[in-house]
């Protein structure tokens, strides 16, 4: 927000810049306060890499936990950072989204076969309950900027679908069902 209101003051638009900073603040706190109404908060890996597997760092593990869920791997004060798949299968998440860095949905799809391969892929709570999704990462999740803000509304979906609905836009992400062929 503070990098939009800067860009604000050297451009002349302040009031524009704070009519965008105020909008998106708004949303980001909608979220929050209905994320608080959960009952529970389920852990959620975010996968940013297939091979080797990476966890998301820096902002997406405090947007997995404004959205409601709990970090299997990383916090905001980290990095992405390699994860030993024996750990992963050991953290058993509930929710597993891939948001390969900077990849579309359809790229990032290309790198389940690699997840659906590793031992334990289907011994997973978030694998055996389809509950894995695959977002836009290039434009929601990968880069700061105010589309971070539509991330957080699609991470708040998929970790909370009984609060949040249509916060997707289409073609920013979708859900993948066990055998990884059907789609919605």
């Amino acid at each position: 927000m503070e990098d939009l209101n800067r860009i604000g003051r050297a451009t002349g638009t302040e009031a524009k810049a704070a009519e965008m900073t105020t909008g998106l603040t708004a949303r980001i706190e909608s979220v929050i306060e209905r994320a608080k109404d959960a009952d529970k908060h389920p852990s959620v890996l975010h996968v940013e890499w297939a091979d080797p597997v990476m966890c998301a760092g820096h902002w997406v593990p405090e947007m997995t936990e404004m959205a409601g869920g709990t970090n299997s791997f990383g916090d905001k004060d980290t990095g992405t950072l390699k994860l030993d798949w024996d750990e992963v299968v050991a953290s058993q998440p509930e929710i597993i989204i891939m948001m390969q860095c900077g990849f579309d949905v359809k790229r990032a799809l290309e790198d389940m076969p690699l997840m659906k391969s590793k031992e334990g892929w289907a011994s997973l709570p978030a694998v055996k309950n389809n509950q894995v999704y695959v977002v836009d990462a290039g434009a929601y999740t990968s880069r700061s900027g105010p589309r971070l803000v539509t991330g957080l509304e699609i991470m708040a979906e998929m970790i909370h679908p009984e609060i949040f609905s249509g916060m997707i836009p289409e073609s920013g992400a979708l859900r993948l069902f066990g055998d990884l062929t059907k789609t919605d």
